[in-house]
């Protein structure tokens, strides 16, 4: 059987990655098990994800248009 494990490296900010620390710290997780979980959702759940980052890419566009 082929090992169909994927390994993926993100290179994130530094401060972001603080900023991010701080906000899942309530819940428990790490930042690796955050990023696990949101590419479980994509796989899980693809039309809601579509439709949630469709959404923020939207609400972004406005927030850089009016600053």
């Amino acid at each position: 059987m082929e090992n169909d494990t994927e390994l993926i490296t993100i290179t994130i900010d530094a401060d972001l990655a603080v900023k991010v620390e701080e906000m899942i710290r309530p819940m428990g997780i790490t930042q690796e098990q955050l990023i696990v979980g949101f590419y479980h959702w994509c796989v899980n759940e693809p039309e809601e994800a579509i439709a949630y980052l469709k959404k923020a890419k939207e609400e972004q566009s406005k927030a850089l248009h009016h600053d």
